[in-house]
């Protein structure tokens, strides 16, 4: 893919210290107004490529579309009009809080650069933030911070293996990533667990590749219930080192079980829009281990109907009620790749983030992303 080794050598320059990717922010959210203010550091203001004035702690500014232009105003006054400005951090320590005015969202903390412009009638946030300070902060948006060192690693090695294969996702528009969940959740900066810094600097550089030496998709979950999925399960195709597996690890955690109740009425609808018109054979169903269809024969699988019911998983029994029908499943999420619960007890008993690795993902390898040659992806 020639396209992706040129994007990236755009983007990266010089050591991983310094190699930058940039994530859109509040993507889903179509907001018309920011308030940027500094929290630590020095920053200078550039605006449309020009050098303006350099800032420091408690300096506010207010970034506010006009058309397809933005205006840049500090506490006392505009300054000025541009198709783009940008926030250049002069420092590996410099802090920003955002937070979007219009509509109002809650105030995040970002790490390095921030730079604003319009592009498809939208007001676009974009974060420069260094890569290692960015596969940090999704650990923490996506495995909290109260898990252990080894859990850490292995959450860095997954984080950092989906950056890369997929630094290209949103290139068309602009950026590398957004912050939202089908790329990875980004909330802002990682402050609350020291031990999350120390493994992505323990990791520097490490990815999964298969057995043909491609980087791997890297998905994981909060609990398989007690039994990972299989790729092919849940997505479209099989991946060699996405099997299941059976996991001791996670099944006594609160989300290791779930109960929902549905009408009858929402039940047999739902079956009819299916082709379904006997469904009384339907009110029983009882899955004792993963698999892929509710009824092959109809071409329901358990997504569509974890899907339209809003499922916890798709891991799940069904049984007969007064009024309707009651899901009794296991797990929370898709279930492919790592469970979190699982990956997080693991490590609480000794297991090495290599052994958490290993035990969720087959016949992988892990390498240093700085000597592969990029362009095969």
């Amino acid at each position: 893919m020639r396209y992706f080794l040129l994007f990236i050598s755009f983007i990266w320059v010089g050591h991983v210290s310094s190699q930058t990717i940039q994530i859109s922010l509040f993507n889903s959210k179509n907001i018309n107004a920011y308030t940027l203010s500094i929290r630590q550091g020095r920053y200078i203001l550039e605006g449309d490529g020009e050098k303006l004035a350099e800032y420091k702690k408690n300096s506010i500014f207010f970034i506010n579309r006009r058309g397809n232009k933005l205006e840049l105003r500090d506490r006392n006054s505009q300054i000025g009009i541009f198709k783009e400005v940008k926030f250049v951090n002069q420092d590996e320590n410099c802090i920003s809080l955002l937070r979007g005015v219009n509509p109002t969202t809650k105030t995040r903390e970002y790490n390095d650069a921030i730079a604003f412009r319009v592009n498809d009638s939208k007001l676009r946030a974009i974060n420069h933030i260094d890569l290692e300070k960015y596969i940090a902060a999704v650990i923490e948006a996506e495995g909290g911070a109260s898990a252990t060192l080894e859990y850490y690693k292995a959450q860095a090695v997954l984080v950092r293996t989906y950056t890369i294969k997929s630094i290209y996702k949103h290139a068309e528009e602009g950026f590398n990533l957004c912050d939202e969940v089908h790329c990875q959740a980004y909330h802002g900066r990682s402050s609350l667990n020291p031990d999350i810094y120390k493994a992505t600097r323990a990791t520097a550089g490490e990815v999964l590749i298969d057995s043909d030496s491609i980087l791997c998709m890297t998905p994981f979950h909060s609990n398989c219930g007690g039994q990972t999925s299989a790729a092919g399960i849940y997505w479209q195709s099989d991946l060699s080192y996405l099997k299941s597996v059976f996991d001791p690890f996670c099944t006594d955690h609160k989300n290791a079980s779930w109960h929902k109740e549905v009408s009858l009425l929402d039940w047999e609808g739902f079956l009819q829009l299916k082709g379904i018109q006997d469904t009384e054979s339907f009110m029983n169903y009882r899955l004792s281990k993963r698999q892929k269809y509710f009824s092959e024969q109809y071409n329901i699988t358990l997504r569509n109907i974890r899907e339209h019911f809003r499922l916890r998983s798709t891991f799940f029994s069904i049984e007969p009620t007064e009024n309707g029908i009651l899901f009794k499943g296991k797990g929370y999420g898709h279930g492919i790749g790592m469970c979190q619960i699982g990956a997080m007890e693991m490590a609480n008993v000794g297991y090495t983030y290599l052994d958490i690795i290993h035990f969720y993902f087959q016949h992988v390898t892990l390498t240093d992303y700085r000597e592969m040659e990029l362009e095969r992806y």
